[in-house]
């Protein structure tokens, strides 16, 4: 059985909250009285007062790393780190201009992969020195299955996944106090999704599916769709790889 978390009145991390998941997760999470600083370029659309908002370009490291530098004397009491921001391009590689897929690539790779890692070997000793913390890093059902047209994107989730994964390993050897948590999406109805027809989950219960799993330190918290893809991996890898290539080529 999973242990409890206890999420209320915590100072939170969350990048990427001005909209869709993050927006919701931080919509929740001041509702538990927590105090949440959000990383995004865009300011998020609701103003509360324990919300703050610092303007950072994920893709930038310079900016990333001074917004780091500050961040813990300006809270001390943090104890939750979100990454939740992503961005995603199609990449076809027999058709698209070789320079736009690198600067394409550049950026996924940035935001999805670089920033995360950076932001949580920066966090992982001050947070793990705390009787209770969390890191939670948001990767993708793709991250297991990838998709035909978003190549680099499921690479970085992919990388992302890997990456959590040693680093919990990292926390259990350093004592177990510093919990680390995995959210796999399904396709949400985000602006990142906006060009998909149909299947998107809605957006409002992706977030109370990924508070549930904080509330419970679930370590990988498998949202919607995602509960059956994580099943048939089980059962076959190949046959979910297969099925995504069928759906989405």
């Amino acid at each position: 059985m999973a242990r409890r978390f206890a999420l209320s009145g915590r100072t939170i991390l969350l990048t990427g909250g001005s909209s869709g998941v993050g927006a919701a997760l931080a919509e929740r999470l001041l509702a538990l009285d927590c105090k949440v600083e959000v990383w995004s370029r865009r300011p998020p659309e609701r103003i509360h007062p324990s919300l703050i908002h610092k303007p950072v370009d994920l893709a930038d490291m310079s900016a990333l790393d001074g917004a780091l530098d500050g961040l813990l004397a300006r809270h001390p009491d943090l104890s939750v780190v979100i990454n939740n921001a992503g961005i995603s391009e199609r990449g076809d590689l027999a058709r698209s201009d070789p320079a736009t897929l690198d600067a394409r690539a550049e950026a996924q790779i940035a935001v999805n992969l670089r920033a995360p890692i950076r932001i949580c070997q920066r966090l992982f000793a001050p947070l793990g020195r705390l009787d209770s913390a969390m890191i939670v890093n948001n990767t993708s059902g793709l991250a297991v299955a990838p998709t035909v047209p978003h190549p680099v994107y499921c690479a970085t989730k992919a990388g992302l996944r890997s990456f959590t994964q040693s680093m919990r390993y990292q926390a259990e050897k350093a004592g177990g106090r510093l919990a680390i948590t995995e959210i796999l999406l399904p396709v949400v109805e985000t602006p990142m999704t906006a060009s998909v027809p149909r299947g998107r989950m809605p957006v409002d219960k992706a977030a109370d599916r990924i508070i549930r799993g904080l509330a419970r330190a679930e370590a990988e918290i498998w949202v919607g769709q995602t509960a059956l893809l994580r099943r048939l991996v089980g059962l076959s890898p190949a046959l979910a790889r297969q099925l995504l290539k069928v759906a989405t080529g």
